[in-house]
């Protein structure tokens, strides 16, 4: 059977074929060899047994699903990816398993706990001081590494006292014509930590006489794929769908600030929905970035830049890059005056996963080599359209290198560019 649904059931011996018959195509081809955690070790345990794809051990199956973190690189990677006769797609293969392991080993609680994205943004928003204190602590991070299993060194975003949402509602709305429309989907991380991303978006948009809202919306669901929950994922997509379809009806587009929430909205949840709502939110879903060059493209992209940027080196999430769209972030900050040096290395961080005390040592490694291409660019600023990309090159030593300076996202540099001031709680 050539590829297996993410909707339905699958059968443990169904899967047990595909999953055979897949490996026997990437043992042939190899050509993901070093993408990845889980491609070398499947390599090197088809190696051991000399090529019998048979003889894989259900540890060495648990190995490679455990160390996918579902960045995606592998599938725009693949050769024999849909429509190709093979029908190849690893990362759908990696959330059946993910989803079979969940079923027959159980969900840890701090698995469970990890992508409970929107609780977490709440509870840390409403205690921020004193949360942002704790998370700080080396005993209270020590304690937590013993007792929940996230590693004391995991760096994370520190909460916002005020939330975006409710800075957006209480700000005074800009008056005049606007030539576009917009729903904001802004994201947890934007919601609840990375305020700032959220604000320059804003400033960003009404600069270019874009109307804004921001509608009623949950976590995308992309965390859920850490446990193979696809039944929570297309609840997610149901109730965002809900939400964002009446605008889209409107006219509105639908931007996205975080590559991670623009992949769910744009390739995910027509996957799991297939729907007509679904597709039409989908189709009308851009990346801000990608909506911002649509806007020049058009010849309605204000051009009046203040500041130049100066050299930046530039991470392109695996999450942007899955969405085929070019480098529509690097051709933004160059508008605004910016040379770009592309880095197109993973991160490694991928949200709970590199937090978790098992695997941040090996998200590290892999941070390190994007980390060593901003060594080698001599850069005024490193970009990422990820805040969580954007930490953990800062955590492993980029900033370092730009003088201290943390990552910025794209749209925080091209806001600075036009001399726009940066907006604090």
């Amino acid at each position: 059977m050539k590829g297996l649904s993410l909707i339905n059931a699958v059968d443990p011996k169904l899967l047990d074929q595909e999953t055979l018959r897949i490996y026997e195509i990437c043992d042939g081809c190899r050509r993901c060899f070093n993408l990845c955690p889980s491609f070398n070790t499947l390599l090197d345990r088809i190696d051991v047994y000399e090529g019998a794809v048979a003889k894989l051990t259900r540890a060495d199956h648990h190995q490679v699903a455990d160390e996918c973190y579902y960045c995606k690189l592998c599938f725009n990677h693949c050769p024999y990816t849909p429509p190709h006769q093979y029908a190849l797609d690893f990362p759908h293969l990696m959330i059946l398993w993910k989803k079979r392991l969940a079923a027959e080993r159980g969900v840890r609680w701090r698995d469970w706990l990890l992508i409970k994205t929107d609780l977490i943004g709440t509870l840390g928003s409403r205690t921020a001081p004193l949360t942002n204190w704790l998370l700080n602590n080396r005993l209270v991070r020590l304690l937590i590494e013993k007792v929940v299993g996230v590693h004391q060194e995991r760096q994370v975003l520190h909460f916002s006292g005020e939330t975006f949402p409710r800075w957006f509602a209480r700000r005074a709305k800009p008056a005049g014509p606007s030539i576009r429309k917009v729903a904001l989907f802004s994201s947890c991380l934007v919601n609840y930590q990375a305020t700032d991303i959220g604000k320059a978006t804003v400033q960003v948009l009404e600069k270019n006489g874009v109307q804004i809202v921001v509608p009623e919306q949950r976590c995308c669901g992309m965390p859920q794929f850490d446990i193979g929950d696809t039944k929570a994922i297309q609840q997610a997509a149901t109730a965002n769908v809900a939400s964002l379809h009446p605008w889209v009806e409107q006219g509105y587009d639908v931007v996205v600030p975080t590559a991670s929430c623009s992949l769910m909205l744009k390739r995910e949840y027509p996957e799991l929905n297939r729907d007509e709502k679904t597709k039409h939110v989908a189709e009308r879903t851009f990346d801000i970035c990608e909506y911002l060059m649509k806007l020049k493209k058009d010849g309605q992209l204000a051009t009046d830049f203040t500041q130049k940027p100066g050299l930046v080196a530039y991470q392109i999430p695996c999450h942007l890059r899955d969405q085929n769209i070019g480098f529509k972030s690097k051709e933004l900050m160059e508008c605004a005056g910016a040379q770009v040096e592309v880095i197109e290395k993973c991160s490694g961080h991928d949200g709970a996963w590199s937090a978790k005390t098992e695997f941040f040592s090996l998200s590290m490694k892999i941070a390190g080599k994007a980390v060593r291409a901003v060594e080698q660019t001599p850069a005024d600023l490193v970009a990422s359209d990820c805040p969580l990309a954007g930490l953990q090159l800062d955590q492993a030593g980029a900033s370092t290198h730009v003088g201290g300076k943390a990552t910025l996202h794209p749209i925080q540099i091209v806001r600075d560019a036009y001399g726009l001031p940066s907006l604090k709680p």
